[in-house]
């Protein structure tokens, strides 16, 4: 049953007044307000390129790239810095992480389909800022380059590399010799990312036999799950918050994020951008899109010939993930694309602000215990956006 927010005034007093962040007991506070969440946090953002390479499996052949031995996963790691903040806010290429005395979470953040490690920059950045690491790699080959070129039959994979760079992480945590010796909190990982990388996300924390059992919190953007049912879910209650919008030409709104809400396991969020596009999620978007009448025309275009058509190649895909065996079935998917031209949508600066005031206190509340960011996303969010809505089911 999908459910609307409702919470009483004397359960609000309780938590608001009962509970700091983290959920220790303190004097009551202060609700937060939009201006505060959408603020940018205390910390300077570090960025930093680092290159892994996983020995122990192998990139397969793709087109007219022969495969290799080894995965190689060029990987963007944002991160509280220290020193001030820069406003705007801005990335310090290798700046010195913020040592605080504390560990900081961990969010591994997936790109899309012919996207690279940046595509989701704006909230790296914004989550940096507030005290996490956020890693995002260029996955063998799915990303804008891809050697053959990029290819969707490499999605069972990506699993695999989610969980090695969190190893990688956590090595690094252990290790004096490494930038971030300390800071890494392996207690507290989220998965976040758009697209084939929201589909990664799903994979990742949900998947009968490719989830990484580490996983707190998962919020993925516009993530397909048309092919999931209750058997890939099974009984894993991984925090949910499924971001889409209502128009999004490319992964259809009512197939994917309305089925995922359905069957996934409490907890969960539904957040939904009345007129979102898809293409609006990008990092970027927004620069050359702006004004135009749907960033998912260019999506499109983008699109078009890259994905498999045939019907024995896609059931090659989805037996790839496991088949109906791991509850992966052929649902006549929707075909993405269906119009030449497509509505009016939400304007993708706007598109960046909702993920934002979504998914920064989604892992407040899920990874940092924070009552006040779940007061904000259940409560005060929904009332003051037109624009989207929030459905839970706890």
């Amino acid at each position: 049953m999908r459910k609307s927010i409702s919470v009483t005034g004397a359960v609000v007093l309780l938590l608001l007044g009962g509970c700091g962040n983290d959920g220790e007991s303190g004097p009551a506070l202060a609700p937060l307000t939009t201006a505060e969440v959408e603020q940018p946090g205390p910390y300077a953002v570090g960025v930093t390129t680092q290159t892994f390479i996983d020995l122990s499996r192998p990139t397969m052949a793709n087109g007219t790239y022969g495969g290799a031995a080894s995965r190689t996963l060029v990987t963007e790691i944002w991160y509280p810095a220290s020193g001030a903040p820069a406003s705007p806010l801005a990335d310090v290429r290798d700046a010195a992480i913020a040592q605080t005395g504390q560990a900081y979470p961990l969010i591994v953040y997936s790109h899309g389909f012919m996207s690279n490690r940046h595509g989701g920059a704006f909230l790296a950045r914004h989550l940096a800022s507030h005290g996490y690491v956020v890693i995002s790699p260029d996955y063998p080959l799915t990303f804008t380059n891809a050697p053959g070129k990029p290819t969707v039959l490499d999605l069972a994979n990506q699993p695999g590399d989610v969980r090695f760079l969190i190893d990688q992480m956590q090595a690094a945590s252990g290790d004096p010799a490494s930038r971030f010796h300390g800071s890494i909190d392996v207690q507290r990982i989220g998965l976040t990312g758009l697209s084939l990388g929201g589909g990664t996300t799903i994979l990742t924390a949900f998947h009968p036999t490719l989830h990484d059992p580490r996983i707190k919190a998962a919020a993925p953007m516009a993530g397909p799950g048309c092919n999931f049912n209750s058997t890939f879910y099974g009984d894993r209650k991984v925090p949910l918050l499924l971001v889409h919008g209502d128009i999004d030409a490319i992964v259809n709104y009512q197939a994917n994020a309305v089925r995922e809400f359905q069957f996934a396991n409490p907890p969960k969020y539904l957040l939904t951008l009345i007129n979102g596009s898809h293409t609006g999620f990008t990092d970027g978007i927004e620069q050359i899109a702006e004004a135009a009448n749907n960033p998912d025309d260019l999506g499109c275009s983008a699109l078009k010939g890259t994905l498999p058509s045939d019907p024995v190649a896609a059931q090659e895909f989805l037996d790839s993930l496991g088949g109906a065996a791991d509850g992966v079935v052929d649902n006549n998917c929707p075909t993405p694309c269906p119009v030449r031209i497509n509505p009016r949508s939400m304007r993708p600066s706007r598109q960046h602000q909702l993920t934002i005031l979504g998914i920064f206190p989604f892992f407040e509340a899920e990874l940092r215990l924070d009552v006040r960011a779940r007061f904000y996303l259940e409560n005060t969010l929904p009332p003051e956006s037109s624009d989207m809505r929030l459905e839970k089911n706890a």
